[in-house]
């Protein structure tokens, strides 16, 4: 397993259309934020990949929307994370964020942390980022489904 940069080919592209989330209600599908990185220059897109087959996408954005999340001004916002449905349950959510931190240090420089927001009604994602050395943090944050907990991760 590892992440690697999307890098937006036609053959990435095509691996994403294949791409199932039977339970979109807290994670938009890889291809609407693929849509919106078109718009955002902070968007960082992340493909998780196991012996080259897409297992899972997040983004990692340094835009402004980081304000909402945290002070620290050194930080990235990690969005969309999603493992595919048909690959939930072995392991490549736990695999995944446990590479984050040497991720983040190959390819960005200062960064002190990373933070994302979870539904406060998705608690396999909860316990899947807390097991992932995240932790709670004071702030709740009203999202576009409901209040979500922020949490941190120290890189």
């Amino acid at each position: 397993m590892q992440l690697k940069p999307f890098k937006n080919e036609t053959a990435e592209i095509a691996a994403l259309t294949n791409y199932t989330l039977t339970n979109d209600e807290f994670s938009a599908h890889p291809l609407e934020l693929l849509e919106q990185s078109a718009k955002t220059s902070s968007y960082h897109c992340v493909q998780i990949l196991d012996n080259g087959m897409i297992a899972g996408f997040f983004v990692l954005d340094s835009g402004n929307d980081l304000t909402t999340y945290t002070t620290e001004p050194n930080a990235l916002l990690l969005r969309g994370y999603s493992i595919d449905s048909s690959l939930q349950g072995k392991g490549y959510g736990t695999k995944s964020l446990a590479a984050l931190k040497d991720y983040v240090h190959a390819h960005f420089k200062g960064i002190a942390s990373a933070v994302l927001a979870v539904n406060k009604r998705n608690i396999p994602a909860q316990k899947l980022y807390l097991k992932s050395g995240f932790v709670e943090t004071p702030r709740v944050v009203l999202g576009p489904r409901g209040e979500q907990f922020v949490y941190e991760l120290r890189i």
